[in-house]
């Protein structure tokens, strides 16, 4: 029987591949379109140099600086670089940021409520501070042994904070500043006074009353050992150390036509050129007082909103300041002394190492390095670290 012969079957045409469609090319996403415009136009985020954003905790451990207690007050730095500060809430707590182990709680300094608080840095690395609120209270504390332990330690180190006893009972501080002709430190009370403090003394004695308009929460020494300040309607105050009495000054700060009535002054400068800046908590206007001449410049406005909450001076020669009315959102800007102009940086939003952003700022202080420090003062707060940008120059 013969096999039959298997024929090969027609062999299948093979189906055409089809070809994929055209890939567009790749848009990074920093240049589409969409993005610049939102960066470029919309975002109201400090683009200008760097925004750190620390929580009010040590690293590694449980916060003990709570919400609703961390609002911060005051800020001030040391010689050291350390920053020190004051939190306001049901609470007030003293602290400072460490660059090894973050923000270290330095204890209740009250145990009512706190509304506000100043600080400043004295003499080596000593630092006065005061708050006022449902109570007051003044403090001393000296700093240089917590810079000295560092991070192959593993803890941070706490220093005691020593009680400074106020003439009054309750008596609050709204300022505070160092005059190191006579080594005191000056502070503006609640109850319209000006009170020093020596280097040992463990009770504050009253210098001179105010008068009877209430006092601003700002007060700064000037060169020769004179203390300047301002009271309502933002009418300015010196007073040197041997004088019996303040003396009024017949200068205001600038405000609104119709006012004055209302008017007064947030914050006080004085600028490495010996130059006063100021600003105002009624209008946002900044101004600029020649002590020597006693001359008041009105510098304008750099924000709509209407209160300058803080000045400080950059190494770069820039006045920095934080703008915020009631419920508004803080602006960062700076005035540049040389153009005579504003410019309007926007909001801090960081994101490293924690992100967020800062809806409300009620303190500032420049660091050792050129660096700005701002405190958020809402129920959930943290503290900021903006480096400015360093300029392009020319090399050899």
């Amino acid at each position: 029987m013969t096999a039959k012969r298997k024929t090969a079957s027609p062999r299948k045409a093979a189906r055409p591949v089809k070809s994929a469609p055209p890939v567009a090319p790749v848009t990074p996403v920093a240049d589409a379109p969409q993005f610049r415009y939102f960066h470029d136009k919309v975002a109201p985020w400090v683009d200008r140099g760097t925004v750190y954003g620390f929580e009010l905790r040590e690293e590694l451990s449980k916060p003990t600086i709570e919400h609703g207690e961390s609002a911060i007050c005051a800020l001030a730095t040391v010689t050291t670089g350390s920053v020190f500060g004051i939190t306001s809430g049901k609470r007030g707590h003293a602290f400072y940021f460490h660059p090894a182990f973050g923000v270290v709680d330095l204890g209740v300094i009250s145990e009512k409520p706190v509304v506000g608080g100043a600080i400043v840095h004295t003499r080596d690395d000593i630092l006065v501070g005061g708050w006022h609120g449902e109570t007051g209270g003044m403090f001393r504390h000296a700093a240089a042994r917590e810079f000295g332990t560092g991070q192959e330690d593993f803890y941070s180190r706490k220093e005691p904070l020593v009680p400074v006893a106020l003439p009054a009972t309750g008596e609050g501080i709204l300022a505070v500043a160092w005059n190191a002709s006579d080594r005191r430190t000056y502070a503006v009370t609640t109850t319209k006074r000006l009170v020093s403090v020596g280097d040992d003394d463990t009770t504050a004695r009253v210098d001179v009353e105010l008068g009877l308009q209430q006092p601003a929460p700002a007060l700064l020494c000037l060169s020769d050992g004179t203390l300047l300040g301002a009271v309502d309607e933002g009418e300015l105050w010196q007073y040197r150390p041997d004088a019996a009495a303040i003396e009024r000054l017949a200068v205001c700060a600038p405000c609104e036509k119709g006012k004055r009535y209302v008017a007064g002054v947030q914050s006080l400068l004085l600028s490495r050129s010996g130059t006063v800046y100021g600003g105002t908590s009624t209008d946002g206007f900044v101004f600029a007082y020649d002590a020597a001449r006693r001359v008041l410049t009105n510098l304008g406005k750099p924000h709509r909103q209407s209160v300058i909450r803080c000045l400080v001076e950059g190494h770069d020669g820039l006045i920095y300041g934080i703008v915020q009315e009631p419920h508004g959102m803080a602006h960062l800007f700076l005035f540049d002394p040389e153009r005579r102009a504003f410019e309007d940086l926007g909001v801090l939003n960081a994101f490293i190492p924690v992100q967020w952003a800062a809806h409300s700022l009620g303190a500032m202080c420049t660091g050792i390095h050129g660096e700005l420090f701002l405190g958020e003062d809402d129920t959930i707060a943290h503290l900021f670290a903006y480096y400015p940008p360093i300029p392009k120059k020319r090399g050899p």
